[in-house]
């Protein structure tokens, strides 16, 4: 995989997701871009439900929020990402089920399930995934990925990869460079799962209006 920026994209206002989505495929579509597929993707955060403080050394450390992440991509994989949001751990799909089997430790909250779906295009050497963003039926605006298939690390590509996804999403909103990735370190998919995993946390946090 290569290096990858994702943001929920500030799209220009009076625009419904739909019409903006539809817009951004057609900017795709004028580039030559070519459909790859559709995809998919979810996030379940589960709370913890006991207030168990866990021992470190000499540093108690306080219970954690676990994000729990499926994309369509790795179908038989589940990502764990916790609220530190410094890395994501990686392990087959029947953590599932030993979470379901954790509930008086660990517990989502009803209305706070996330969901997206979309479709991927590759045009030269990027690949463009965008989605609606989903809390239950509701959107909630346009999740976008651009990963830069030539490019492993994010030192080695960063500056122009944000350059087009400016410029192809009209857009002059920052896109700040991954915190938790060291710029020489290999890029992988936990890394963009940590990246999924904020966005929808902050997303939570503030509630902001975006355009239905």
């Amino acid at each position: 995989m290569g290096v990858s920026c994702i943001l929920l994209w500030d799209h220009q206002e009076g625009y419904s997701t739909p019409q903006a989505m539809e817009m951004l495929l057609k900017r795709l579509e004028c580039l030559g871009s070519r459909s790859v597929g559709t995809w998919s993707m979810d996030c379940e955060s589960l709370y913890p439900t006991q207030p168990v403080m866990a021992v470190v050394g000499n540093t108690t450390v306080p219970p954690r929020t676990v994000h729990l992440l499926h994309s369509s991509e790795y179908p038989k994989s589940s990502f764990i990402v916790l609220d530190t949001f410094v890395n994501s751990m990686v392990a087959d799909s029947s953590l599932d089920a030993i979470f379901s089997n954790l509930k008086a430790f660990f517990a989502p909250r009803k209305g706070l399930r996330i969901e997206v779906k979309g479709q991927y295009h590759e045009v030269q050497q990027y690949t463009v995934k965008f989605g609606s963003l989903l809390f239950g039926a509701t959107s909630k605006g346009v999740i976008v990925e651009v990963e830069d298939k030539q490019n492993t690390t994010v030192s080695s590509c960063w500056e122009p990869l944000t350059h087009f996804t400016r410029a192809l999403l009209h857009t002059s909103q920052p896109i700040d460079r991954p915190s938790m990735v060291p710029p020489e370190k290999e890029y992988t998919p936990a890394d963009s799962m940590v990246n999924y995993a904020y966005i929808f946390t902050q997303l939570r946090r503030v509630a902001p209006t975006f355009n239905k």
